[in-house]
């Protein structure tokens, strides 16, 4: 495998000297703690052997991935409290100070439960060629961008990036400039859903949050049939009661940040936006995205 190219665009660094740093690797932009900013480590994730066996929740930030692996790891009867989320589904693209998805991945039992938000450029290699079951989570982006807002305010790797100090500004570089720690909004959705309608459509099923919210019991069965998650009607109702908001909000109180969990609501970031944000998000969504657009609750 080539070594991956790594080009730094930007870095800070707190008081007791914590690195953040806005990058690019293969050419996608990516904001990271200073663990992951390395071509060791993106030419390990490349090369993370990955199994047909596997499951693997596909999402862009903020768009109800905690709340899909809850619902998951309920059916699968696996821990899902707090200290052991992202132990009991391995978060593959996160290395922080005492945790490695890589390893955490590499040691985790078949059929795993993986996570990831990359884009489709940026998978391990394997997965290609392995095609595990994956299931894709899209959510109204109106609803994405304020959430996106919200986390970018409170959490403190990109508080040091001073990227969201007012809604404005992050407008304009989450919409405008298509940039994220996760990469453009636009480009990623555009990508993975390409990838899910065409030679990915015998293996990934494209899930709206939406419908994980408002209908979630059938959604719930949905995704276990799936992923061939045995099931009863009871294990589906202890899924809902598991990924209850109210619950989840207490069970990930400091997760990330304090109050990890913010409201868990469809459909209520739009009045948040001016008209003229209205009609450029609209606008860019259905250029760049196209047929794929329908795919998601605008």
């Amino acid at each position: 495998m080539a070594e991956p190219e790594l080009q730094i665009l930007r870095e800070v660094a707190d008081d007791e000297g914590n690195r953040f740093v806005a990058y690019k690797i293969n050419g996608e932009y990516r904001e990271d703690n200073e663990f992951s900013v390395s071509t060791e480590f993106w030419k390990r994730l490349l090369s993370l052997p990955i199994y047909e066996d596997d499951r693997c929740v596909v999402t862009f930030a903020r768009v109800g991935t905690t709340l899909t692996q809850t619902i998951l790891l309920s059916l699968l009867s696996k821990d899902f409290a707090q200290d052991q989320f992202l132990r009991s589904s391995p978060f593959i693209d996160l290395k922080a100070h005492d945790y490695n998805g890589i390893e955490l991945a590499l040691a985790a039992e078949r059929p795993r439960l993986l996570k990831t938000h990359l884009i489709t450029t940026l998978m391990p290699r394997d997965y290609f060629i392995a095609k595990p079951k994956s299931i894709i989570v899209v959510r109204n982006f109106f609803d994405c961008l304020m959430s996106n807002y919200h986390f970018y305010k409170r959490y403190a790797p990109y508080k040091m990036l001073n990227l969201a100090a007012n809604f404005d500004e992050f407008f304009k570089y989450m919409v405008e400039d298509e940039l994220h720690g996760y990469g453009s909004i636009f480009r990623w959705h555009k990508f993975w859903l390409k990838y899910a309608t065409s030679e990915g459509r015998d293996h990934c099923l494209v899930i709206k949050y939406e419908d994980i919210v408002n209908n979630k019991i059938d959604t719930t069965r949905k995704m276990a049939n799936f992923f061939n998650i045995e099931f009863t009607e009871e294990s589906l109702k202890k899924a809902e009661e598991d990924s209850n908001f109210g619950k989840m909000q207490v069970r990930f109180e400091e997760f990330y940040i304090k109050n990890f969990i913010r409201e868990g609501k469809a459909n209520k970031g739009g009045p948040a936006f001016s008209q003229d944000q209205v009609n450029l998000l609209q606008t860019k969504f259905k250029k760049e995205l196209g047929e794929l657009a329908n795919l998601i609750e605008m």
